[in-house]
């Protein structure tokens, strides 16, 4: 889930693999926002042409577009990974839209699609930064986090990602945001969020002082957004909770989980 920058109150979410290309509207607390003549069954707002095989996190820029990231990819099958840029379209009116690109990418380490042993090229989070898309892999082969910049050339059909930074999280990353000023980025595990402060000279944001938050719920952490002060997480049954990041504790230990790559 993401937080429009360009219509107050507004976040968007999105449904995985098995669903059709579309988006939702929601506010803060949950509830579907639908053009009010739309008195029927409502089914979110399609995206012409575009196909769902495994969206996993939507993020925005302030310019007002919506990226997509089509890049779940479980078994580390997938030659077809790729974002969706999107003009973000009015929630009060609109029942469908057509992306602006697509822009298909690939990972620079993988060369073997049919590996089981290195389960590492699987990813649910992206966020924008200055213009430039992020990812963030969910590594299930050793529980790390992998950072990755999209260098978006025209000259070229299929990106490559560009390694920026390694991050041990001891668990599985679902989720990332970058707050509204830019300088916190939190990312989210299946019981934990992270926070760690940005210094605008670096790709690399895992250099900062972080902070940690322990969830205590036995819901699977699935989406987060920044609000202000706020983070909203979303769990597996679309329930929403609420953190003030004062609630975070720095973590000040030797063992950051920082790796050299």
């Amino acid at each position: 889930m993401v937080k429009s920058r360009k219509y107050p109150g507004v976040y968007w979410t999105h449904n995985d693999s098995g669903d059709s290309a579309r988006i939702f509207a929601i506010t803060e607390y949950g509830k579907i926002i639908k053009p009010e003549w739309c008195k029927g069954t409502y089914e979110g707002i399609a995206i012409i042409d575009a196909f769902n095989i495994d969206w996993e996190d939507i993020a925005t820029n302030s310019e007002g577009t919506l990226i997509i990231g089509d890049f779940g990819n479980n078994w580390n099958l997938r030659d077809d990974l790729c974002l969706y840029v999107i003009k973000e379209p009015n929630p009060y009116e609109d029942v469908k839209t057509s992306f602006i690109k697509k822009i298909p990418f690939t990972y620079p380490e993988q060369r073997n699609y049919h590996s089981k042993k290195k389960m590492n090229f699987d990813a649910e989070a992206l966020f924008v930064k200055k213009g430039k898309y992020y990812i963030l892999t969910k590594n299930r082969g050793n529980k790390k986090t992998r950072l990755y910049v999209l260098d978006e050339r025209d000259d070229i059909a299929v990106a490559e990602l560009r390694l920026v930074g390694t991050f041990n999280v001891n668990g599985l990353v679902t989720g990332a945001d970058v707050s509204d000023d830019g300088k916190r980025l939190v990312v989210l595990t299946y019981n934990s969020v992270w926070l760690f402060e940005i210094h605008n000279n670096t790709d690399d944001f895992f250099k900062g002082r972080m902070y940690r938050y322990r969830f205590t719920s036995k819901k699977l952490l699935e989406g987060i957004t920044c609000n202000n002060g706020e983070v909203i997480i979303s769990d597996e049954s679309n329930n929403l909770y609420r953190l003030n990041v004062k609630e975070f504790s720095e973590i000040t230990s030797e063992k950051t989980g920082r790796i050299p790559h």
